[in-house]
């Protein structure tokens, strides 16, 4: 019975001392702490705990720890020589460490912080980084996707085969991303594949390629984006009245002012950028109605912007908004609009303003306007 009893008391404390070791928390590894380290931007820490790790023979996640190694002595300028090294064996590794390279861009964290050291580590790499960042850029993630397109059209003539490749994808934006990226890349071989991509019978693809060509110097696709600007598709408004706003010197009005009334906030946004480069009444009064009564917060600002680079043709407009209006939110931006303006006609309808309002925050706006006026 003793025995029974001895033997019992063994399994107890046996069975007592397993449970209390499976409770403990595992000892992580020198590649797992760096890892950490890099996430908390610690990289000296990360840095002396992935060395510590690569030291040891036939470690795995080789090509995850000299990408991190790579990205973080790229800025170390006391670290060059062991950042020659790395880039060295990633070249060495060929596209699986380049592909380290473009994962470490998938943590939103890291690509804030050190996207320019990656874009440089890849694009010093050269061809070996192409397969990876096509990986990003025929994918569904738009992040990483338009980082790709980035990437790809700073590598120059490396880059073109590949997406010339993408010009025959079935996703529409993948083709457009494409033409864009070819048209940034300073080669004879670009311009005829994009001019081919204005018969493409995708209509936004159609005017991408359009776009592509006039940024390139080309004038005879101007039509087919003056076009596109009344196209049903929202997609290819959006991307013809972005050209307008960011690449034509002198815009349509006519063609443009309707799309104030856009249903999609991004055209009336690019509309409105555009619409500004024209110092016109019609354009100017389009504006003011624009900041009076858009829903959308950013074409609200962008209309006051422009009206602001517009100067003296929109002080009459605006005071006579100012005088008719109690929404404080929109008494303090014409306010501070004919600050910066500096016109006199605007000083006795805004000491008006001061004089009624009780409202401390606009009394305070329209204090600064004077002052700037005065």
């Amino acid at each position: 019975m003793f025995v029974k009893r001895c033997i019992s008391a063994t399994l107890a404390l046996s069975l007592l001392f397993l449970a209390m070791g499976c409770g403990r928390e595992k000892t992580k590894s020198d590649f797992e702490l760096g890892k950490e380290f890099f996430h908390a931007s610690d990289y000296d820490e990360a840095s002396m705990r992935l060395e510590k790790w690569l030291s040891r023979k036939n470690s795995p996640n080789q090509e995850e720890s000299h990408a991190i190694l790579a990205v973080i002595y790229h800025d170390m300028p006391n670290r060059q020589a062991e950042y020659e090294r790395e880039m060295g064996i990633l070249k060495s590794l060929g596209e699986p460490g380049m592909a380290a390279v473009v994962k470490l861009m998938e943590n939103p964290t890291t690509a804030s912080r050190l996207q320019r050291a990656i874009d440089e580590v890849l694009i010093t790499a050269g061809s070996i980084s192409i397969k990876p960042l096509m990986e990003h850029f025929n994918g569904a993630n738009w992040r990483l996707k338009v980082h790709a397109q980035l990437v790809l059209s700073q590598m120059g003539e490396t880059a073109v085969p590949a997406l010339t490749g993408a010009l025959n994808s079935p996703d529409r934006f993948t083709k457009s991303m494409a033409i864009e990226a070819l048209s940034k890349i300073d080669s004879q071989a670009t311009m005829p594949l994009i001019e081919q991509k204005l018969e493409d019978p995708d209509r936004l693809v159609k005017v991408t390629a359009a776009v592509a060509l006039h940024s390139m110097g080309k004038d005879n696709p101007t039509k087919i984006i003056v076009e596109a600007l009344s196209d049903p598709d929202v997609d290819v408004r959006r991307s013809a009245t972005r050209a307008m706003a960011q690449a034509f010197d002198d815009p349509p009005i006519s063609k443009i002012l309707p799309l104030l009334k856009d249903a999609d906030p991004d055209v009336r946004n690019y509309a409105t950028l555009a619409i500004g480069k024209s110092k016109s009444a019609e354009s100017v009064q389009a504006l003011v109605k624009e900041i009076e009564n858009d829903k959308d917060e950013r074409v609200r600002n962008s209309a006051g912007n422009v009206l602001e680079s517009i100067g003296e043709p929109a002080v009459g407009p605006l005071i006579k908004l100012l005088q008719k209006t109690e929404d404080m939110e929109l008494i303090i931006r014409i306010a501070q609009i004919l600050g910066n303006i500096g016109d006199k006609r605007a000083i006795e309808p805004l000491e008006n303003v001061y004089k009624r309002e009780k409202r401390d925050l606009v009394t305070s706006e329209v204090a600064k306007a004077l002052n700037k006026i005065d």
